[in-house]
């Protein structure tokens, strides 16, 4: 496990992140537990010759009891409540680290407005991270870190829970292989053949059904590109956004949503856990939403959060993806978005769209995008989901049963 754990952090930080511009590295965790693996990523970026770096820790713990015990008239932004550590860092165009580890049901006692007044107020911290965070300015990632309750939730009466999930962990990175880095370009070989092959389509809309009662038609802006893993940031060196990361995604015109669509996995969502949910749209907006559980986030998520109640992503991941593969539902975006196709509620992607580069943000809407501070993945992948798309090649079933069909 250890020659695992130093395989994880090499990859992390020689493939994920790039140095070749940026000599400082953030690492945002909300753990204690995550102390130790954090300090061990120091020591690795100390002896590439990183020695600019800032552990920012937010404990998620601390905030839950001071959003239970605070008037919701006093909740400020406050040490707590800071991540102006984002904004300093990207502004020197450092490389910043993320750990994904749900706090599962953490928040649950916590009324939803008050955890939209604490998610408001620490946004005003990170005004510049989120205007560049999608242009890559800066290199950024974000990984996955198991935590105790949250590998419980998935083994449960499993003494050997977190060591188990580790294994996982590695597994669906490829760690486990002899050679990761090189493990990770032949599989983006195969992704970029994908990729070329949805922008050669020029596809503008794609209509999904399924068993569970999906159908829904989404519109593709003219134009827009399809993007993977395997990306530049804006100095052209190589990074990779996410890891694991198995999808091929681009933003859809968050006008052209019609018809309903179900999830296939849970969303866990500011520490709240939402399952069993459909949205349906008219004219590209939710109209209605239920769910089994977590009705009232989910309506917090897109009723009340702004530009929330239209689509900024379309991905498309194959059934076969390592994380579909090991049959667990992860609780965990980073995870369960990869393991099957999914949409994204909010913010999309103005990268996708053709000469963004040149456009205003007036420009970009006009054209498509979905501007708003969230992004918030759900998954509706399932093995019988079928797409079919309109293409310059005419109408096209380009995903078939659950997997590509180009």
């Amino acid at each position: 496990m250890e020659e695992l754990e130093r395989k994880y952090i090499e990859l992390v930080l020689k493939k994920c992140l790039n140095f070749e511009q940026s000599k400082s590295l953030m690492i945002h965790y909300e753990f204690k537990e995550h102390l130790d693996f954090v300090l061990k990523i120091k020591e690795a970026a100390n002896k590439m010759g990183i020695q600019d770096v800032c552990l920012h820790f937010e404990d998620l713990e601390t905030i839950h009891d001071y959003l239970k015990n605070t008037d919701i008239d006093k909740i400020k932004v406050n040490p707590l409540i800071d991540r102006s550590d984002w904004d300093t860092y990207s502004k020197k165009k450092g490389a910043l680290l993320f750990f994904e580890s749900p706090a599962l049901d953490l928040m649950e006692d916590i009324p939803s407005a008050k955890i939209k007044k604490w998610l408001n107020e620490r946004s005003t911290t990170t005004t510049y991270y989120r205007e560049q965070v999608n242009l890559h300015t800066f290199p950024w990632s974000i990984i996955a870190v198991p935590n105790q309750k949250w590998a419980e939730s998935i083994f449960p009466n499993d003494e050997e829970a977190l060591q188990k999930l580790w294994q996982y962990i590695y597994q669906m990175c490829m760690i486990d292989k002899p050679n990761p880095l090189e493990a990770w370009e032949k599989y983006l070989t195969l992704t970029n053949y994908y990729k070329k092959r949805l922008n050669e389509l020029k596809i503008t809309t794609m209509h999904y059904t399924n068993s569970l009662g999906t159908d829904l038609e989404v519109t593709i802006p003219r134009g827009n590109n399809w993007q993977n893993i395997d990306k530049k940031d804006a100095y052209g060196n190589k990074v990779m956004v996410n890891l694991p990361s198995y999808e091929i995604f681009t933003s859809p015109d968050y006008r052209g949503t019609e018809g309903i669509v179900y999830s296939s996995k849970p969303l866990v969502y500011n520490g709240c856990y939402i399952n069993n949910f459909h949205l349906e749209f008219r004219n590209g907006q939710v109209v209605s939403c239920q769910a089994e559980t977590g009705q009232e986030m989910l309506e917090q998520l897109v009723f009340k959060e702004k530009n929330a109640n239209v689509l900024g992503e379309v991905a498309l991941v194959s059934k076969n993806s390592p994380i579909a593969q090991t049959g667990l539902v992860f609780n965990s975006t980073l995870f369960d978005e990869n393991s099957a196709c999914h949409l994204a509620l909010g913010d999309g992607f103005e990268t996708c769209f053709a000469n963004y580069e040149n456009l205003s943000s007036e420009d970009l809407q006009a054209r498509g995008l979905n501007i708003s501070n969230v992004h918030e993945d759900f998954m509706i992948g399932t093995d019988d989901l079928n797409i079919e798309a309109q293409t310059i090649e005419g109408k096209k079933l380009i995903f078939k049963n659950g997997d590509f069909n180009i």
